[in-house]
């Protein structure tokens, strides 16, 4: 029993790896979830036979080809979603019967309310690590797979997992509204180096910590 667990906590920790960093060879996955190469392709045949897994040849010159591991579309359906397909059937409609200017007004709605909902957090934060933990710890209830980074001048809040992400690729405006409520939250300049509804690896926002209301 106790084998059973430990194997799927490994093969969790593998997926969850590939997710965030994207295709990786076995060595750099051994390093990752701490167990040995053997090891690590015992776990990613159980994958690759459920469809979850493929691999990828890379040849590098003279020499035996490397093989990279990836995650399959089969496998964004372990991760968290949000009823995607009927809300986008509801978007696709009234884009149809009142034009795109009332999609851009739902997600401005969507986002006054996400912020008034954070209002009583954010009040009590202090500062604006603070602030951005709350954003990060929000993000995580709603099932996205965050990290938050912090360097001498700025943040890193890298989202690996959009519950919207499906919605987002159709209609851009979920990712613009995004990146203005994260503005408002932090009042700070805001920059996004990477979207996962254009093919990054992650969302990626930038947040200054220069002086309040930069981002106006």
């Amino acid at each position: 029993m106790h084998r059973i667990h430990s194997d799927n906590a490994t093969r969790g920790k593998i997926l969850l790896t590939l997710k965030k960093k994207g295709s990786m060879s076995v060595e750099g996955l051994s390093k990752e979830v701490n167990i040995t190469p053997m090891g690590v392709r015992q776990h990613l045949l159980v994958m690759e036979r459920s469809g979850i897994v493929e691999y990828v040849v890379e040849k590098h010159g003279v020499g035996r080809p490397g093989f990279r591991y990836r995650l399959t579309d089969k496998a964004d359906n372990l991760f968290p979603k949000s009823y995607q397909e009927f809300a986008m059937g509801i978007l696709m409609d009234l884009e149809s019967t009142e034009g795109r200017d009332r999609i851009d007004r739902l997600f401005r709605r969507r986002r006054e309310r996400i912020m008034a909902g954070m209002d009583g957090l954010l009040s009590s934060a202090n500062g604006l690590s603070d602030r951005l933990r709350v954003v990060a710890d929000r993000m995580q209830k709603e099932g996205g797979i965050i990290e938050l980074e912090e360097n001498a001048n700025s943040f890193r809040l890298k989202q690996f997992n959009c519950p919207i992400s499906k919605i987002a690729v159709r209609f851009s405006e979920a990712c613009d509204h995004d990146l203005q409520l994260l503005r408002e939250i932090t009042g700070r300049n805001v920059t996004r180096q990477q979207c996962l509804s254009n093919g990054g690896q992650a969302c990626i926002y930038v947040v200054e910590k220069g002086p309040e209301g930069l981002s106006s």
